[in-house]
């Protein structure tokens, strides 16, 4: 059996949905994308693009609590507010926001991305969320040793979104649902 590299294998899959529209037309084309059925190419963008949307779910509620509940920015100006106490309310913050961008990508991504039955639906939630749970307290914990080394906490960050999205996408597709 002859192996595709990866940039061939996305080329054959664009090749795939090319003759997709040219057969069926746009709606053929949208509808064999967004379906569970698409290749590993449009999978991974699906991944991609509801993990932006979770993302966004997460930085909204991790903005408000932040700012509002535990306040964790030195531009707010609150007396008292040292820098140790802006960290753990940065951690209390992302803890409250981890559930509700957890939700949103499980559901997503059971709508749009994988194919549900391989698990009931109680075991498939919470096999999702333990998966995201580790990979979201390696990066809440590695973080600060990282940048502690000498790592810019953007490039730290920035490595841990890449990876992360990376084990949780193979996790996710080989140990939670069916395809």
């Amino acid at each position: 059996m002859m192996k595709i590299n990866p940039l061939q294998r996305i080329k054959a899959d664009v090749v795939l949905l090319l003759v997709r529209f040219r057969s069926g037309g746009i709606r053929s084309a949208v509808a064999w994308v967004v379906s569970p059925a698409a290749p590993l190419t449009f999978q991974f963008a699906k991944y991609s693009l509801m993990g932006l949307g979770s993302t966004v779910v997460h930085l909204t509620v991790f903005a408000l609590i932040s700012h509002y509940v535990f306040p964790a920015h030195g531009y707010l100006n609150i007396e008292g507010l040292d820098a140790a106490t802006r960290e753990k309310h940065a951690i209390w913050s992302n803890l409250i926001a981890f559930p509700f961008s957890n939700f949103f990508a499980y559901f997503t991504n059971a709508k749009f991305v994988f194919t549900k039955g391989r698990h009931s639906t109680f075991r498939e939630v919470f096999l999702f969320t333990a998966i995201s749970f580790l990979s979201f307290i390696a990066g809440l914990l590695s973080g600060p040793v990282l940048i502690s080394r000498g790592l810019d906490p953007w490039i730290a960050q920035f490595g841990f979104m890449i990876s992360s999205a990376l084990v949780n996408f193979v996790s996710r597709k080989f140990f939670v649902f069916s395809r």
